[in-house]
């Protein structure tokens, strides 16, 4: 199962991380008791998370790597990889080098634009939406992007239905997430064995976007679980 990245970037101190490496431990003391009295192994993922203490490979690296890596691990998002302008390649082999496993992928993609005036109708209040560049720069959503004028191009923290095609300048980061299932899975052996697919605005996607029925909204979740399964397909996964 997945969770939170131990919390939001601030306030964090030294006393707050000693009080979460302890928490590590005692969640990992607790799984163990789970699967001796059950016969039931549980893994607990953490997702690097956009804003928080740990966002990017390196921070999980930095934070996660000394905690039981047989019952504790990560939780890729690969729009939240893409938001953080890492790429693939060099974020599975810093895990790798560490030993830090990859419990779970959620198979996603994010919002990606030259042209940030094309993001408008993309800001909406009820998520909040993360907006990187590969600068370095970084806003908390995409209201305070636009509002400090941040730099482009930009990445937002929106997840799209992965099928999605949009005009340009807009774009979405599947390029990414070919690239990471492809380092994923091309390996001597595979790097994760549990892919989610995870959109959850279809409700604040623009009007002429949004599903207006059940139907449409199923038939959206289909198209998109039909992209995934593709993918995954093509580069050989198979259930």
């Amino acid at each position: 199962m997945s969770t939170l990245p131990l919390g939001w970037r601030q306030p964090w101190n030294a006393a707050m991380a000693d009080q979460a490496a302890r928490r590590l431990d005692q969640l990992a003391a607790g799984l163990a008791a789970v699967q001796s009295a059950t016969g039931r192994v549980v893994r607990v993922a953490f997702e690097p998370e956009p804003g928080c203490i740990v966002e990017t490979t390196g921070q999980a690296i930095d934070h996660l790597a000394r905690a039981d890596t047989g019952r504790l691990g990560i939780c890729l998002d690969l729009a939240h990889l893409a938001c953080a302008w890492e790429q693939p390649a060099a974020a599975l082999k810093a895990l790798r080098a560490r030993g830090l496993p990859i419990v779970k992928v959620q198979v996603s993609a994010a919002l990606e634009s030259t042209d940030p005036e094309a993001l408008r109708e993309y800001a909406e209040p009820r998520f909040l939406h993360q907006t990187r560049n590969p600068h370095g720069g970084a806003a908390d959503d995409l209201d305070e992007a636009f509002a400090r004028g941040l730099p482009g191009p930009w990445r937002v923290h929106y997840h799209v239905p992965l099928h999605a095609d949009p005009a340009p300048p807009l774009a979405t980061t599947t390029p990414v997430l070919r690239e990471a299932l492809k380092e994923l899975t091309g390996g001597p052996e595979p790097l994760c064995d549990h892919y989610d697919v995870e959109t959850y605005t279809w409700g604040v996607l623009p009007p002429a976007l949004r599903p207006e029925t059940p139907r449409q909204l199923a038939d959206g979740i289909a198209d998109e679980l039909d992209f995934a399964r593709t993918q995954l397909r093509d580069l050989g996964v198979t259930a």
